[in-house]
């Protein structure tokens, strides 16, 4: 276990020494109370804290490690097992903080804002949409069982922070492979436009019907303004959740008065530095500092951190701490590790208490964190820049042969099996589920048994969610042969392994690239063979080489341009006069200009495939998919939130006399302002 964050405590707890330190003279005299570092015993102070799970083992919210061992936790109000927190989930800890920096939960309980199907994503604002809600997402969104391209028309439960009415940055998205017929739907959010004659009212733009909920079951003080958590089970006429149960939802960080408070959302409500909301808790920061930025940069849509102490319902902000979004993504093997930080690629990262980690790699060590990080792991790290350098704020550990995430994670190639409906068949043996699919050389109405199809995706459990389906000639002569793509894992011996899940037998095939003596889990191979009895029987088994050793992404303001091969983004050295410009010109390359930069590092310089040009948005490419709301002519609709205007765009398999509420559409065009102005509206 890191020492670094108690450092931090001990800060912390000076900084509320006046709180605590009767009650640590009480138990120095005998009182009863837990043994601090120095031999000196102590009781602790009552903290609440409201945030986002960065680490696991037991849990870290808000840069603090609470131990769980006699806690009650809970989800949605409902007692679960400790294991059942995720990195990425928003939960409530009631706990003490003592004076050696250590903290022990009472109680935690995590929170889902939204369950439903997503009806619409945003690519270029990175948005999706559930149940009228619109959910953002950032680089600390955390991703299970899919990735954002595999979103549309899947079931999905999200945590996050609440901002605008309507309005949730994400912080973790569990995408499920399957829909159960009856799947529960719920959303959170603040009441408008309450109806009770009508029996209805509004969370951002879902219409919520709560008719069939009896009299003496609504909550009292349903009202405008309060927040509301709705459940039902189905969607009725005119798009209306149709609600089986509701409760408000208090937005007060628990605790007594006076008690320490940690804080980690959206601002909302901004009215001063003495009046605004985190999470719907009211803070006054009149008297706090503000670290990451200026006070300046606090207002409505800011994420923030926020410490201070719990008075008559509202928190005094003693410390803010504005999160800066990553400048940097890097992808390589970590060539050195100590107490404090990593460096990969010759760059130094150091690590903060609220450093979030996740291990994506075949030992999935559940509690991972610095410690568990060893030289010659393949990480992806996202980091800040400050004046101290690099900071991480997200480190991922990979298998070392996994794909980057620019290449599917799984294939399949072979005849469909077993057709039940789009996100529900079988190829080569492998779960698909194509619901959020593009489709090349056919659309998703041509699938059934024994047409031949690739496969890409990414794995949710044991199906392949895929993100592309190509048709390609059928072969009525071998309808099961096939092949599969991924990462080996359950290695028993050549004649009994799987790939990503799938179970393969390998006792008589030639291998490229390697020989059997090769085989061993987390290996990423390609695999050609036929299904038997479940099994996939391999004629060939192909070691795919591993992936760059080093892939960097940058955003930020150009700096000290000479030319094109020759300048600087966030202090890296770039040349990109191989590059793919998008958003503009090379002619438009200069100082000031922020882009965005990918590609590979060679001798320290970042060997760009590709240049994104941020600020000038009237030329920058975006597409949605989603059902069109909001429809008031082929100028003015709106797709999962995005206002369009397709008064110049060429239509697929209809035409503008098509376009009406409720009808599925794909738009492609580029941004200008807020607005969308498609070139092509294809209906799907």
């Amino acid at each position: 276990m890191r020492t670094t964050p108690a450092i931090n405590f001990i800060g912390r707890w000076l900084l509320h020494a006046s709180l605590g330190i009767a009650t640590v003279m009480l138990a120095a005299c005998g009182g009863g109370g837990q043994l601090a570092s120095g031999g000196i015993v102590g009781t602790g102070i009552s903290i609440g804290s409201v945030g986002a799970v960065t680490a696991i083992g037991s849990v870290t919210v808000n840069g603090v490690r609470f131990t769980t061992t006699t806690a009650s936790v809970s989800i949605n109000g409902s007692p679960v097992p400790e294991t059942a927190l995720k990195v990425g989930m928003v939960v409530t800890v009631q706990g003490l903080l003592f004076p050696d920096g250590t903290a022990t939960a009472k109680s935690v309980d995590a929170r889902t804002e939204v369950k439903g199907i997503v009806t619409g994503v945003d690519n270029a604002a990175r948005a999706f949409t559930v149940l009228g809600q619109r959910l953002r997402t950032d680089q600390l969104t955390v991703f299970a069982g899919g990735t954002f391209d595999t979103l549309l028309n899947q079931y999905v439960e999200v945590s996050g922070f609440r901002g605008a009415p309507g309005d949730l940055l994400a912080t973790r998205v569990e995408i499920s492979s399957t829909i159960a017929p009856g799947a529960p739907l719920e959303v959170t959010g603040t009441v408008a436009a309450f109806d009770p004659a009508a029996k209805t009212f509004a969370i951002g733009a879902q219409v919520v019907d709560f008719s069939q909920v009896g009299a003496a079951f609504l909550p009292s003080g349903l009202a405008n303004g309060v927040v509301a958590d709705v459940h039902g089970t189905m969607v009725g006429a005119g798009g209306r959740l149709v609600a089986s149960g509701i409760s408000v939802v208090s937005t007060a960080v628990p605790g007594s008065e006076n008690s320490k408070v940690e804080v980690e959302g959206v601002v909302t409500d901004f009215a001063s530095l003495a009046s605004f909301r985190v999470n719907g808790q009211l803070i006054d920061a009149r008297s706090a500092t503000v670290a990451g930025g200026t006070a300046a940069m606090l207002g409505n849509g800011a994420k923030v951190e926020v410490e201070g102490q719990l008075t008559q319902g509202v928190v005094s902000a003693s410390k803010i701490a504005i999160d800066q979004e990553a400048e940097i993504e890097l992808d390589a093997k970590v060539e050195a590790v100590d107490a404090t930080g990593l460096t990969l690629n010759g760059q130094r990262f150091t690590v903060t208490a609220t450093t979030q980690y996740e291990d994506r790699s075949v030992a999935a060590v559940r509690e991972f964190s610095l410690a568990a990080i060893r030289v010659g792991d393949r990480l992806s790290v996202s980091a800040a820049r400050s004046a101290a350098g690099l900071v991480a704020t997200r480190i991922v550990r990979l298998d070392a042969s996994a794909p980057p995430d620019t290449e599917a994670a799984a294939k399949a190639e072979g005849a469909i099996t077993d057709f039940v409906s789009v996100a529900s068949f079988k190829v080569v043996g492998r779960k698909v589920n194509a619901g959020s699919a593009r489709f090349e050389n056919g659309v998703a109405g041509d699938l059934r048994d024994g047409r031949r199809v690739e496969v890409e995706g990414v794995l949710a459990g044991d199906v392949l969610m895929a993100t592309k389906v190509a048709f390609v000639a059928d072969d009525p002569t071998m309808p099961l042969s096939g092949s599969v793509e991924g990462t080996i894992n359950d290695f028993v011996s050549q004649a009994k392994f799987k790939v990503d899940g799938q179970p393969v037998d390998a006792t008589q095939a030639r291998f490229e690239n390697g020989a059997a003596t090769d085989l061993a889990n987390g290996r990423r191979v390609g695999v050609v063979g036929a299904v038997t009895g479940g099994v996939f029987v391999a004629s060939t088994v192909e070691f795919k080489s591993a992936p760059p050793a080093t892939t960097l992404e940058v955003e930020g303001a150009i700096t000290d341009f000479v030319a094109v091969a020759n300048f600087k983004v966030a202090g890296q050295p770039v040349d990109a006069s191989t590059a793919t410009i998008t958003g503009g010109t090379v002619a438009d390359l200069g100082n000031g200009r922020k882009v965005a930069v990918a590609g590979t590092v060679t001798g320290g310089v970042l060997r760009a495939t590709k240049v994104e040009i941020k600020d000038a948005p009237q030329l920058i490419e975006a597409s949605v998919k989603g059902v069109i709301t909001g429809f008031v002519s082929v100028s003015n609709f709106t797709v999962a939130a995005r206002n369009i205007d397709a008064s110049a765009a060429a239509f697929e398999n209809g035409s503008a006399a098509d376009l009406a509420n409720g009808r599925n559409v794909e738009v492609e065009g580029t941004l200008k302002g807020s607005i969308l102005v498609a070139k092509k509206v294809s209906f799907q």
